[in-house]
């Protein structure tokens, strides 16, 4: 990794929580925007690049990937908590069985234009921007970069997607299905594979 640049940790005073989580997410985007830009310009018109084996390439350069927490995705995405980032569905309908369409860059932003309040009025801006459960960012750092919508460029974070997953819900709805006893017989008879862990007792849910 090559530290690119820092970002301001700012202490806002307003007496509403709300609205200083609004500043923050407004201040991260615009930084953000400030210090990509020229990766937008990249990926807009080209650039000359060195690859590894030090041959000059032609390269344009999209976000293919921004791994962070699930907040910190929830604020890179323009979206409120409780909210999923990667279709239309709301914390109500994430036990649905049917497949929910997908959030892309295009529908935040038609929901931004949608909105004709002045975003420098904070509080009116962030009513408004309520019912399509958005985070009153007006202008996201990736509106103007080509080919990068949130939808794609959130990449699952291990710790979090990967093994907090496996071991906070994975393992209990299958310790629920099966029953204990039944969990651990299933990981005694998998066979020892070097390079890979193997549970000699039973398995440590």
């Amino acid at each position: 990794f090559l530290l690119l640049a820092l970002l301001p940790i700012p202490q806002f005073i307003h007496p509403v929580t709300h609205i200083c989580s609004v500043l923050e997410a407004q201040l991260l985007h615009q930084c953000l925007a400030i210090i990509l830009d020229p990766l937008k310009i990249a990926a807009c018109i080209g650039c000359m690049m060195s690859d590894p084996a030090g041959n000059v390439q032609f390269c344009y350069t999209p976000l293919v990937s921004y791994i962070v927490d699930i907040p910190k995705a929830c604020m890179l995405a323009c979206i409120q908590g409780l909210t999923s980032l990667v279709t239309l569905a709301m914390c109500d309908n994430f036990g649905d069985l049917d497949r929910h369409p997908p959030c892309t860059a295009a529908i935040t932003l038609d929901q931004l234009n949608s909105i004709t309040c002045d975003p420098a009025d904070i509080d009116q801006y962030f009513t408004e921007c309520k019912p399509f459960c958005l985070s009153s960012v007006s202008h996201p750092f990736w509106h103007d970069w080509a080919l990068s919508h949130p939808l794609q460029f959130l990449t699952p974070e291990p710790l979090h997607h990967w093994h907090h997953e496996f071991w906070d819900h994975d393992v209990h709805w299958c310790t629920q299905v099966l029953g204990a006893t039944e969990l651990d017989f299933c990981f005694l008879v998998l066979p020892p594979i070097t390079g890979l862990h193997h549970f000699i007792k039973a398995s440590p849910s």
